[in-house]
């Protein structure tokens, strides 16, 4: 797994949002502590962090831990709102996009107080590059990661054979996949392939994981040019165009919208093959284990089999509010959290990637875990730059407007390039 260094809403709203403030004493051992503990929801990892808080609270008699989920659909916006008005929990689970993007460039997270989380030397114990995801231009550590995704395709064995393909010959590339979604759909399986069109983060991931084997990038190096009208990024999302619409080998309209279980469709036996994640199939196999028992996990395809794999990584860190009163009581729970990387990997399929993760005996156990590695050891993670949570809503709007609007795809990508730029100007 070793790789060179990687190149660089609030619960319900019913909810007051109540400010952490700053600059008060630490608290002895003896003196009690309330820490605010917020994340997204994915039912596996919100059943994990329940029996984490109370094992902790149980351990740390003077400390309350307050968790709550944020629904999918609000999390990003109204996360982001909270921490920028001074209030928002001690604690926050956040994807490196946003992080980088966001969070950090704006002063609302905290660097990591290695003391209190009882590492002096905390990157000797992760795979070299995998913090990446939460370094601040400063070179400083703001986060710790809580999942580590390599991406992956999943194929319905059973709808390969029904339609005479052979699933130990899975599609090596997308022109692959658009001829075997053809021969799907004869055998009556319509949505042989879609993306999921869910939240901005969304649309931006799969742009990225199509821009990165076409060479594409939403930004110029420093971050400070939007690039999203290249021609490497048009014939991305001409890509995608064509995967989603064009080809009609699936209705880009029929796609699942729940941000809770996003890969319903592929969990209910209605689509065929999918990109896809390592905590997406721990949760199709606790949900639906009879389809689970039908997929395979095989690598993703590639705009040019010929041409080295490239794959597309991201990770979500818990990190400190930058206004917290408990800075280093919140890293202490954290350095809790990230102990139990074994039941992360056996609960939730989250990988934490520390190193020998791959050959620990909770890794050997997951399903196609050589894939799983391969992806992780041959991915990047995404490029992001200032305001990026407004970059991603030029993203999304450019594949709206291409793929059920029908607008020319260059057309769409300029008139997001020219938003994109207005924001990080």
């Amino acid at each position: 797994m070793s790789r060179p260094r990687l190149a660089a809403t609030i619960v319900a709203a019913a909810v007051v949002l109540t400010a952490c403030g700053g600059g008060a004493a630490a608290p002895t051992p003896d003196q009690p502590v309330t820490l605010t503990f917020w994340t997204h929801t994915h039912p596996p990892m919100v059943e994990l962090n329940k029996k984490l808080v109370a094992e902790y609270e149980a351990a740390h008699p003077n400390v309350k831990i307050e968790y709550q989920t944020v629904p999918n659909t609000d999390f990003n916006t109204k996360m982001l709102t909270a921490l920028s008005t001074g209030a928002g929990p001690d604690i926050i689970n956040m994807d490196d996009g946003a992080l980088r993007g966001d969070y950090i460039e704006k002063g609302l997270v905290a660097p990591l107080d290695a003391e209190a989380f009882g590492k002096p030397d905390v990157e000797s114990g992760f795979v070299p590059g995998t913090l990446d995801g939460a370094e601040g231009p400063d070179g400083k550590l703001y986060g710790i990661p809580s999942e580590f995704n390599g991406t992956v395709f999943a194929i319905n064995k059973k709808h390969f054979a029904d339609a005479g393909l052979d699933p130990a010959n899975p599609p090596k590339t997308w022109q692959d996949v658009l001829a075997a979604g053809k021969k799907l759909n004869a055998a009556g399986h319509k949505q042989a392939f879609n993306f999921l069109y869910l939240s901005s983060g969304w649309y931006a991931q799969w742009f990225q994981t199509l821009a990165n084997q076409t060479g594409g990038s939403p930004l110029s190096p420093d971050g400070r040019t939007a690039k999203l009208d290249s021609p490497e990024n048009v014939a991305a999302l001409q890509l995608w165009v064509e995967l989603a619409r064009t080809s009609g080998i699936s209705d880009p309209t029929s796609s699942s919208r729940d941000a809770t279980s996003p890969f319903q469709d592929l969990a209910s036996g209605v689509q065929s093959m999918a990109i896809t994640y390592p905590w997406a199939l721990q949760q199709i196999k606790e949900t639906s284990p009879d389809v689970f028992a039908q997929l395979a996990v095989v690598p993703l395809p590639q705009v040019d089999a010929a041409k080295p794999p490239v794959n597309r990584i991201y990770g979500y860190f818990w990190a400190v509010n930058s206004a917290s009163k408990q800075q280093a009581e919140a890293w202490k729970f954290i350095a809790y959290l990230s102990s139990q990387h074994e039941r992360w990997l056996t609960d939730v399929n989250f990988v934490q990637p520390v190193a020998g993760w791959d050959t620990s005996p909770a890794a050997r156990q997951i399903p196609a875990i050589d894939v799983i590695a391969a992806a992780y050891a041959k991915g990047r993670y995404d490029q992001v730059g200032p305001h990026w949570n407004e970059v991603q809503d030029a993203i999304h709007a450019a594949v709206d407007k291409a793929v059920f609007d029908g607008v020319p795809v260059d057309a769409a990508l300029k008139e997001a390039n020219a938003a994109a730029q207005r924001s990080i100007g």
